[in-house]
């Protein structure tokens, strides 16, 4: 039964057309591309103003080198919530991707974005990326001799 449940949850079919989010063919949000999709501003169906702004953003890790990550880049997307001034990062992702979390995490109630889900959101993903950014806070040293 667990499985039956879990595998269902996971299986939701996302599409992005026309700056509407669907899940499985309901209209889920207004998903709007920024910044050659860099960038995107997300609201209800029904709000008149952004609710969630996601940026992608990365780092070069020299730690990160590799075959496969020759640059050593770190990426992560940014989510910040202006209403309730909460913001975290999630593991880089597809638009879709990150459509299906939202859903997944129950973001939208009713539509309309709940405060007690955002904020449970949020204290899950934390801003991860950030904190285990090596030399997040550069001190540069200038020595006048």
């Amino acid at each position: 039964m667990l499985f039956l449940s879990t595998s269902v949850s996971y299986s939701q079919k996302a599409k992005i057309k026309n700056d509407i989010g669907y899940i499985d063919g309901e209209a889920y949000c207004e998903w709007v591309r920024l910044n050659m999709a860099n960038e995107a501003s997300i609201r209800a169906l029904n709000a008149e103003q952004e609710e969630i702004y996601v940026a992608y953003r990365n780092y070069a890790d020299p730690v990160e080198v590799s075959k496969s990550n020759p640059e050593g880049k770190v990426r992560w997307m940014e989510v910040y919530f202006p209403g309730f001034d909460l913001r975290c990062e999630v593991e880089n992702r597809s638009h879709k991707g990150l459509l299906k979390l939202f859903y997944q995490n129950n973001l939208y109630v009713d539509g309309q974005l709940n405060r007690e889900n955002v904020e449970r959101f949020v204290k899950k993903f934390g801003m991860r990326f950030s904190e285990n950014r090596r030399n997040g806070n550069v001190n540069i040293i200038i020595r006048n001799n």
